[in-house]
């Protein structure tokens, strides 16, 4: 609309005489960022003769050689051409930012950026494409200074890990997602094309709007909704490649592998059986290489994404709808995923003041695989599996047997992947009415309300099979969950800009509702048919083969909040909101979230003018907030109730008759865990705003933190929750971009950012420290740090074994021999106990950083972006299997080749011993390893055909291109991958690395057509 009024101002304005000259020029003016035609750009020359471009973006104009074009359109980069001997000269016009006075997504609304007090960041629909994603989460990776994203895993469809400033509870540290005014719980039903921009709200100032669901962040979506008076336009964006995994283990062959076995046989004194001792000795008289087990569970992959889109508008209608359909192979054997995403966005002016529209999407897809799982992940198995046994026996045409390793084939785990399926339809309607100027100019009125359907199902089946009397299943089995969610919101409130002199105002006033409910369904079966037709849960009415169980929850929120944005001559600025929730999980229904953040642009100050003349500084704005938060996701909708639970029986009158116990004490005072935030940052802009970026420091401080209550044991219950813990996240955030143009031809743009974030838990109400799986959390540490023994190295010789020894002269590792580990006696008791544990370091890393390189000549463009982690460390319990001494249930990694002899007594690996005696493989420093790395996340080189060329395919714009992901990276972690997420979602289990499904080298070849 702006560009329209902007276009009817110009006509009055332009003189349109018509001079004879001795030729006519001809073109088309297009945008940059989708080659759409720009109507009413307005074309001059040094003598003032003027017209404008057609719908079609074209014009005509009389000129003489060696006559000066300009071409200027609002918010766009003016562009002048000296006239030659051409006679058609095509224009293609890029963004200006600030001449647009760039206006950005706020909390229910927009702000221009300049007027912002708060802490942001801003992401655009190019950067959110560039990465051969699905998932448009995994495109914010190192995009944006203070936020972490790391990949779940690599397996197709396993999702992302996000944390804004830091993990700030031992519960739920998961953003709030608002796409287009409606809140959801994550945005994977988003494809990344249909991304208009994103708005990542980091400090209390910017989202305490969202009251008791800011705590953790925001993150709002805007979704491309069409213009006004812009002719229809098609949008085909198309990739397909190959994946592959970016390193194999090196693991032990078959005769190498038999060499330490009977090694380990001999240290422990133990005689194998005849056909294990001649299994050995084959593999190694004819130095067998035997199975390579990482082969038989590994493929080559593929991705293909096919995105389809249809935008543009009318003078009171605008629309943008289209489709994607994604579908991946995984880089192990039958997991795979495919996914189709179909959106609709309309909005249509019933009135000059009156607008009416709707949001509209539909997701579903289908995954399988359960390559996640430790236990019984193929991955797992490939890594456990002797490489002496065969993945196929062609005898009895069967998987073949284990014969030292314990644990399945891991061929017939990764065939089996086949069967365990994830299903999920997710479908979103969100309508709105917006009244601008009700009696009042600058008054305006929005109504909005939407709903979601969401349907889930995960069905696994396990087939009877039998190899050995050791290694069988003699019962299949089929579990099912199901679960259905149904939520809807709505909020309504009224907005007030306008300005007064020099006084600027921004208010809003409003109400906001929403309600849940959900249901969820269990259900697991024996004895089922192997045809996948016949498999139903439902199919048993016998009770010993059918288990069932299943639960329900609701929750209601109910909100009023204000905002208020002042600007005295664009130089003083204010902010303040404020918020009331009233929740149904609390018995105190009712929180009250205050924010206020005050900003000074000190490049509009008098005095300012001579050292913005005399420098090269053309923005310096200096911002600083304050605000009170809540976190109302890491309480459960009955968690401040009594829990009965039944199932239980009694005897009365001699009689067995169903009954219910207590199970959970009710703690009626519990309520959400709140969140004070501080934030002083400095934004700055040199060279004309070629150079930019800001600075930020951050202090963000987490009380009422909910912990389980100790209660005496003999209590008989579950623990109840508590507010009593509290969390300090504090840190830097820095970020920059430099953006060239050097002629018309060539563009250039760095853009960076980096983050140091610390994290330490202040308070667990006086209670008992927090442990993980092989974590810790107490007072004045990280959460989640990793705690375990201290290893000292490896017993060389028999003096050191020898003089290791207590008080009372007697070893304090008495099962040790040379090639043991000795560990440390922290506590001087004179026995190694897990009372020697100690901190081993964090998964938290000292800072992260991204960076991106991009530029363009004439057609030519390329994109190079480099994202990483420094300082973090990682629990690789995969080296408890690479490194065994026991070889009880392990293969092992080649390095173990070089272990402890007494012909290799300098080695700091331990020795073999079937048995272990010493316990080597305990949970030590031996398995924490540095996870730093630096990731060549995204290599992209693009060629975009000449107008002249795409025109005769009809199309306005034609790119194609080829694109590497994940190409190369860094790294002294010896796993597949030091990209490590929070084991099963836990963040005390942060940076254990479980055999963790990798995440592959992506190839890709892809194009980007318009019509």
């Amino acid at each position: 609309m702006k560009r329209i009024l902007y276009l009817f101002f110009l006509c009055c304005l332009i003189p349109c005489t018509i001079y004879a000259q001795s030729s006519q020029i001809t073109g088309t003016v297009t945008d940059s960022s989708d080659g759409s035609p720009l109507i009413g750009v307005t074309v001059a020359n040094q003598n003032h003769v003027g017209t404008l471009t057609d719908i079609d973006g074209k014009y005509s104009i009389d000129t003489k050689q060696g006559d000066v074009l300009t071409f200027s359109f609002l918010g766009m980069q003016t562009q002048t051409v000296k006239v030659g001997s051409q006679r058609v000269i095509d224009i293609v016009l890029k963004e200006d930012n600030q001449l647009l006075n760039e206006v950005v997504v706020v909390g229910y609304g927009t702000m221009r950026k300049s007027d912002l007090t708060g802490s942001l960041s801003s992401l655009k629909s190019d950067q959110l494409t560039q990465l051969s994603a699905v998932d448009v989460t995994q495109s914010i990776q190192g995009r944006a200074s203070g936020v972490s994203v790391i990949n779940n895993s690599g397996e197709p469809g396993a999702g992302t890990k996000i944390r804004i400033r830091g993990t700030g509870s031992v519960n739920n540290s998961d953003p709030l997602y608002v796409v287009d005014g409606f809140p959801v719980s994550d945005i994977s039903h988003i494809a990344p094309h249909d991304v208009e921009s994103m708005e990542i709200l980091k400090d209390a100032s910017a989202v305490a709007i969202y009251g008791s669901r800011g705590a953790n962040g925001v993150i709002l979506v805007k979704t491309k909704g069409g213009s006004f008076n812009k002719k229809t336009q098609v949008n085909v964006n198309i990739f397909a490649g190959l994946t592959e995994v970016d390193k194999k283990i090196d693991m032990l062959n078959a005769a190498e592998y038999a060499t330490l076995k009977l090694e380990a046989y001999k240290n422990a004194g133990i005689n194998p059986s005849l056909s294990s001792q001649s299994i050995l000795d084959y593999a190694i008289a004819n130095n067998t290489r035997g199975t390579n087990w990482q082969d038989e569970i590994m493929r080559t992959g593929s991705t293909q994404n096919y995105n389809v889109n249809v935008s543009g508008g009318s003078e009171r209608n605008k629309y943008d709808f289209g489709g994607t359909y994604s579908t991946e192979k995984g880089i192990v054997k039958n997991t795979y995923m495919d996914k189709f995403m179909f959106h609709l966005n309309n909005e249509y002016k019933l009135f000059n003041n009156v607008t009416v529209g709707i949001n509209a999407s539909y997701t579903t897809y289908e995954k399988s695989g359960n390559d996640g799982d430790f236990y019984s992940g193929s991955i797992t198995q490939a890594l456990k599996a002797d490489p002496v046994s065969a993945a196929w026996d062609t005898y009895t045409n069967e998987f073949g047997e284990i014969y030292f390793s314990y644990g399945r084939n891991p061929a017939q785990s990764a065939y089996e992947n086949k069967y365990r399926k994830t299903q999920e339809d997710r479908f979103i309607a969100n309508a709105y009415l917006q009244i601008n100027d009700i009696g009042l100019k600058g008054l305006s009125f929005r109504a909005q309300f939407g709903k979601q359907f969401a349907y889930a199902k995960s069905r696994n089946y396990y087939p009877v099979y039998y190899i050995t009397a050791d290694q069988q299943r003699n019962k299949s089995s089929l579990t099912e969950n199901r679960s259905d969610n149904t939520y809807w919101n709505t909020n309504e409130y009224f907005s007030y800009v306008n300005v007064f002199g020099k006084h600027s105002v921004n208010a809003t006033l409003g109400v906001e509702a929403q309600k849940s409910n959900s249901n969820n369904l269990y259900v697991k079966v024996y004895d089922v048919p192997e045809n996948e037709d016949l498999r139903y849960p439902n199919m048993s009415s016998n009770k010993e083969n059918l288990e069932v169980s299943g639960g329900a929850g609701h929750s209601a929120l109910l909100s009023g909040f204000f905002r208020l944005n002042y600007s005295y001559d664009s130089k003083y600025l204010f902010t303040g909101t404020f918020r009331a929730d009233g929740t149904s999980r609390f018995k105190k229904k009712w929180g009250y979230f205050p924010s206020f953040s005050l900003g000074w642009n000190i490049m509009e100050e008098e005095f300012a003018k001579d050292f913005k003349q005399n420098t090269s500084f053309s923005q310096l704005k200096l911002r600083g907030g304050w605000g009170h938060v809540g976190n109302q996701a890491s309480a459960g909708d009955f968690d401040y109730l009594a829990l009965m639970t039944n199932g239980y029986t009694a005897v009365f009158g001699g009689s067995q008759v169903d009954g219910a116990i207590q199970q959970k004490l009710a703690n009626e005072e519990l309520s959400w865990e709140t969140s004070e935030q501080y934030n002083i940052g400095l934004d700055y802009g040199l060279l004309n705003g070629a150079l930019s970026g800001n600075i930020d420091y951050f202090i963000r401080n987490t009380n009422d933190m909910i912990l389980d209550t100790p209660i005496p044991i003999y209590a008989g219950m579950w623990r109840p929750k508590t507010n009593a813990g509290s969390v300090r996240n504090s840190g830097f955030e820095f970020s920059l971009n430099y953006e060239k143009s050097i002629g018309q031809d060539f563009t250039f743009n760095a853009g960076g950012n980096i983050s140091f974030i610390k994290n330490e838990v202040t308070s667990l109400g006086g209670g008992e420290p927090l442990y993980g799986q092989y974590s810790k959390t107490e007072v004045g540490k990280e959460i989640g740090y990793f705690y375990g023994l201290q290893s000292m190295g490896i017993f060389k010789t028999e003096e050191q074994l020898n003089s290791y020894v207590n008080e009372k002269g007697s070893p304090i590792q008495p099962n040790a021999s040379l090639g043991d580990v000795q560990f440390k006696d922290q506590n001087g008791d004179g026995i190694i106990d897990d009372n020697d544990r100690v901190y081993l370091g964090s998964a938290m890393p000292d800072f992260t950083y991204g960076l991106t390189l991009s530029a363009a000549y004439k057609g030519l463009d390329l994109n190079l972006f480099f994202q990483g982690s420094q300082g973090n460390k990682i629990a690789n319990y995969m080296y408890s299997v690479l490194y065994s001494t026991s070889m009880r249930e392990w293969s092992n990694s080649k390095d173990m080749m070089n272990r402890w002899t007494p012909e290799n007594s300098d080695s700091n690996l331990p020795r073999v011993h079937d048995g272990d005696p010493n316990q080597n493989d305990r949970f030590s420093n031996r398995y924490v390893e540095d996870g730093s790395y630096f990731r060549l996340k995204t290599l992209q080189l693009g060629y975009t055909l000449p107008s002249v060329i795409s025109k005769k395919a009809f199309l306005s714009k034609a790119r194609i291109y080829v694109s590497a992901d994940n190409l190369f990276t860094i790294t002294n972690y010896s796993g597949y991958n030091p990209e490590i997420s929070d084991l099963w979602g836990n963040p005390l289990n942060a940076g254990v690395d479980m055999a963790t499904y990798p995440t592959p080298r992506v190839f890709t070849i892809g194009c980007n057509l318009s019509f």
